[in-house]
């Protein structure tokens, strides 16, 4: 099971459910949510494609030089909206400037992802799990002799998880870009346990490979 320390003290697992075919045949996973050690709530939506994408982007975007961004840790790939405005541009042959010119039509705050029950046959519940971007600000003094107007703001970027519990408690974690990785490897890590292993392909394509 990964799991992550939340804001609380209190540790939020995530457990992969594996989702078959009629052949009994792992093809997808849902998630299970854990929270001190207890059932905490489930996740219904099949995300085990889209979080191996993830990783590969974040991954990417973490090895990245970035004027704007010079920490690693602060270096977040786009979100799930304007990676998928992206890919619809390039298969259609449009410009990418077009994505500047959309750029108004967004929302502001932007998720990496956000998953919870959807579909008849998903996993049934009522939990949520999110992943949104957001910027800190800490203001930093100058030196003392230099006078207290002086100084500047310091910016960060992290990754709010936020976890919803079938009985409608919620879990909050704030992680670092590396932090966030490392629990993508153990969640492809526990997907690949229980059949649902993603691997890139040469053109950077994901493709899952069978079980066995």
């Amino acid at each position: 099971m990964a799991d992550v320390i939340c804001v609380d003290g209190t540790v939020l697992g995530i457990e992969p459910v594996p989702v078959v075919d009629r052949d009994g045949r792992t093809y997808e996973v849902t998630l299970r949510l854990t929270r001190g050690g207890m059932a905490f709530g489930a996740v219904g939506e099949r995300c085990g494609f889209f979080l191996a994408a993830l990783h590969g982007r974040l991954a990417h975007c973490r090895d990245e030089e970035s004027p704007a961004w010079p920490d690693p840790d602060d270096r977040f790939p786009e979100s799930s909206v304007e990676g998928g405005l992206r890919s619809w541009a390039a298969d259609e042959g449009q410009d990418p400037e077009v994505l500047d010119r959309l750029e108004r039509y967004l929302p502001r705050d932007r998720e990496l992802f956000a998953f919870r029950y959807r579909d008849p046959d998903d996993l049934a519940a009522t939990g949520e799990l999110r992943c949104a971007i957001h910027t800190q600000k800490t203001w930093v003094a100058g030196p003392a002799d230099e006078g207290s107007s002086r100084g500047h703001w310091r910016l960060a970027r992290r990754a709010v998880v936020d976890a919803w519990g079938d009985a409608g408690v919620g879990a909050r974690a704030v992680l670092t870009s590396g932090q966030l990785l490392t629990l993508l490897d153990a969640l492809l890590e526990e997907f690949a346990a229980v059949g649902a292993r993603y691997d890139p392909e040469e053109d950077g394509a994901l493709m899952r490979r069978p079980a066995g």
